[in-house]
């Protein structure tokens, strides 16, 4: 299911940030991007709101994109010495540790597509 069609209210906003990112792949029926961060070279999935025209980006290129990132409300499926990570909001938590922990809990952390810029 696409973010785009959840309850924003099930979502908290976390952080807005600019990274270096090459898609790898892209899907305009679900608006999702696959991509890889060129810092940390971990891929993971963007979700490009409908207002982002997904036309202009290609396969196999480099952006700085803008994105937003949101974690879930509901964290019940977290192991318990991890809880602290989703619900403490006061915490700076950078754009790398939530890149690593969505590959933990990739349904319970969304990036969202801003803008992209090319290279």
């Amino acid at each position: 299911m696409s973010f785009s069609s959840e309850s924003k209210s099930d979502w908290v906003f976390r952080i807005f940030d600019r990274r270096t990112v090459s898609v790898r792949a892209k899907n305009e029926q679900v608006r999702k991007l696959a991509a890889v961060d060129m810092s940390t070279s971990l891929p993971f999935g963007i979700d490009v709101p409908a207002d982002v025209p997904m036309t202009e980006l290609e396969a196999e290129k480099s952006y700085f994109a803008s994105l937003k990132v949101y974690t879930a409300r509901d964290v019940a499926e977290v192991f318990p010495e991890l809880v602290d990570f989703f619900r403490v909001l006061d915490v700076d938590q950078s754009m790398e540790d939530f890149i690593k922990a969505y590959w933990l809990y990739p349904k319970l952390i969304r990036f969202e597509l801003v803008k992209t810029e090319p290279l």
